[in-house]
């Protein structure tokens, strides 16, 4: 069958299209804020080879999957719907109060969070006059204390609706122990406003953590109308189109999900996008025996890394959906920062700096001649000579190279008194170590040592620097893989379908005949939520594997780790392979020696994953030229060698199985990638391009 996978970043639109005998294309457009699916229509268009058969292509995909950034977007420029909220009398602060420093720097990187003088907490997502209490309490063990009287309820909802709320979060004390009340608020409600969306606490993140938990619900209630109004809006046109399928749509969690699903899942959207380069690095990883991967994805805007550690993601157990907002829905872990090709740079007068603002598309790079002043990464390339100004974007965009010079000039050289050429190298130095510094910290800082993983490098602007961050990590190999600058659409389209369903206790793990009952029943009840969402999907449930995951801590502890359990049942004679896996996955974490092994451990909360694996395609090898002769060279600068000579080479002439010695640009449409002296690179017969080096890494 054919595939499509999209992903919208904020500078371009990346569409691939995998056909029924494994051949790859893909291209990229410009994303098209507002209306974001002309992007997409646009991207799939020029890849259907014929326009005007546009429709009899589409026809022939059965899968289309879609990473958007619609929820992130709307999360992080606070333009989702207007919120209303319902909790538990006496909580209504919840939010404002937040937990302990968590709400004011959680989220930020490093340096911004130490610098308490400058930083501030983020404005709450639900305006405080729209939070609303209701007389009710379930306790720890979901008894109910005190029952919301229908009457009060219906009050409450009707002030919020003439207060003109689109969306409704409901977040009640212990509701994931007993959901009865938030229930009958949902049927209440149906009743006076049957369209008002509705997010109950108890479906969208059942977990301990009472801000956590409002935080997710309040997110999925401000991001899912307007997300789903996109996913319409997009489905209604590729239907227009041709297509007759399903749309598919990726969520954070490393899997995808049906448009129906979005009510309830729209917050597990948020920062979904760049988890399809880990997918599409795994499988690439598979087919060369590569288990330990590092992903580098570096775009117009930002750099997102990512670990696999023997062919499983890393899991974020609380991760932040953007700055001040935590989460209690574990996603794949993906650290980012601000340094892409039109990240800024900039100075105090005294040092140079490199982002996190970037300028986008529009206006974009000073050299892109749309009304761009400050001088980017990409900028620094042009000036360089590492760009050929004329071949970027595959001649679509013609650079600049004047205006990024007189950028650079006039925002950098002169402000430090530095020669403008030693400016961009300074710019192209300063943001490649920034992105080392993420890598150290991605890895090291969970225990695995980056020198014994191999790099995979993609984005649009990897290329221009994966060598040199394999040089300064001490990483033996990198690859930049073929469909490099759209590879996380690639991720997208080789998602798997991916159910899961969650409950919260917490539970004394203890060899009794009361834990093993109330776990089975916990079992059972999560294996019926999945199998309900399965039914309605339309797949045979045949087609789905079932695992669980446990989440333990020490009793006393606050955090906990997760433990795979791949089993049915977690029956009393287990319990020791349990404590026996906690504690395996606990030194792992927090070091040797760090377990307590007398201490008493409690179970705080199960999770089911019902995955239904995608039959990927078996890639068919790309067509290379027999012999290439070298005939064109250029110069580069760098502050080191000032301007000497490199080999220049078309991606589309470079045989496979060459080896390419730096220093050398090889060009691609779509990337270009960097081979400076002591590295060399090979193209292999799928066309990605593994590099090396050629003397001993520092």
């Amino acid at each position: 069958m054919d595939r499509i996978g999209v992903d919208i970043g904020g500078t371009f639109t990346d569409v691939v299209w995998i056909d029924s005998n494994g051949s790859v294309r893909f291209d990229k457009s410009f994303s098209t804020p507002g209306v974001l699916y002309e992007g997409v229509l646009e991207g799939i268009k020029y890849l259907s080879l014929e326009e005007d058969a546009f429709e009899d292509r589409l026809k022939d995909v059965e899968r289309f999957a879609h990473g958007t950034t619609v929820s992130t977007n709307a999360l992080i420029e606070r333009k989702g719907a207007k919120v209303g909220l319902l909790t538990t009398a006496g909580f209504e602060d919840t939010l404002l109060i937040g937990r302990a420093t968590l709400s004011r720097t959680g989220g930020l990187p490093i340096n911004q969070a130490m610098d308490f003088t400058f930083t501030q907490a983020p404005s709450p997502l639900v305006d405080r006059s729209l939070i609303r209490g209701i007389d009710e309490r379930v306790t720890l063990s979901g008894e109910v204390l005190i029952s919301p009287t229908p009457d009060r309820i219906r009050q409450e909802v009707l002030y919020l609706l003439e207060c003109g709320i689109e969306s409704l979060a409901v977040v009640f004390l212990w509701s994931f122990r007993n959901s009865a009340h938030e229930l009958l608020v949902r049927e209440l409600t149906n009743e006076i406003a049957p369209a008002l969306p509705i997010s109950l606490s108890s479906e969208i993140a059942p977990h301990i953590g009472e801000f956590e938990r409002m935080v997710s619900t309040v997110a999925n209630a401000y991001v899912a109308p307007l997300s789903n109004q996109y996913l319409s809006e997009l489905g209604e046109h590729l239907r227009l189109q041709g297509f007759a399928h399903t749309l598919h749509v990726m969520t954070a969690t490393g899997g995808s999900i049906l448009p129906s699903e979005v009510d309830n899942k729209a917050v597990s959207l948020i920062n979904s996008g760049p988890v399809g380069g880990l997918i599409a690095a795994r499988y690439l990883g598979e087919g060369l025996g590569w288990k330990n991967l590092i992903t580098a994805d570096m775009g117009g805007t930002s750099f997102d890394v990512g670990v696999i550690v023997n062919d499983k993601f890393e899991i974020e157990e609380n991760p932040f959906l953007a700055h001040g907002l935590p989460s209690k829905l574990p996603a794949v872990k993906i650290v980012t920062i601000g340094a892409g090709g039109g990240s800024v740079a900039w100075t105090d007068g005294h040092r140079l700096y490199v982002g996190p603002e970037s300028a986008g598309s529009d206006p974009g790079p000073a050299c892109y001649s749309r009304g761009g002043q400050r001088p980017t990464v990409t900028d620094a390339l042009v000036t360089l000579g590492i760009l050929h100004p004329k071949r970027f974007f595959a001649g679509r965009r013609e650079l600049d190279s004047e205006a990024a010079l007189n950028s650079i000039k006039t925002f950098i050289a002169a402000p430090l008194g530095l020669d403008p050429y030693d400016a961009a190298d300074g710019i192209y130095k300063v943001v490649t170590a920034k992105m080392a510094d993420l890598i150290r910290k991605a890895s090291i800082e969970q225990g695995n040592d980056p020198r014994t993983f191999n790099l995979c490098a993609f984005g649009g602007a990897a290329g221009s620097h994966a060598a040199l961050l394999m040089e300064q990590l001490g990483i033996s190999s990198v690859i930049i893989p073929y469909a490099a600058s759209v590879f996380s659409a690639m991720g997208i389209s080789l998602s798997d379908i991916l159910y899961s369903a969650g409950k919260a206790f917490p539970l004394a793990v203890e060899p009794t005949e009361s834990f093993s009952f109330e776990v089975a029943g916990t079992f059972r009840e999560l294996i019926s939520q999945v199998e309900a969402s399965i039914s309605a999907s339309g797949i045979e449930r045949e087609k789905f594997i079932f695992s669980f995951e446990l989440d333990i801590r020490y009793k006393g502890q606050i955090n906990s780790v997760t433990v795979q359990w791949d089993r049915p049942t977690l029956k009393q004679d287990q319990i020791p392979l349990v404590k026996e896996a906690f504690e395996k996955v606990y030194e792992r974490r927090f070091g040797v020696g760090s377990t307590h092994k007398s201490a008493p451990l409690e179970l705080i909360g199960v999770r089911l994953y019902a995955i239904s694996p995608l039959v990927r395609p078996e890639l068919s090898p790309v067509p290379s030229p027999a012999e290439w002769s070298e005939n064109e060279t250029r110069l580069v600068y760098s502050k080191d060698e000032g301007w000497y000579p490199i080999t220049v080479v078309p991606f589309n002439k470079m045989p496979s199985e060459l080896e390419l010695a730096g220093p050398a640009v090889i060009e691609r449409g779509d990337t270009t990638i960097w081979i400076p002296p002591n590295f060399a690179a090979v193209r292999d017969r799928y066309a990605n391009v593994i590099i090396s080096c050629k003397k001993d890494p520092k």
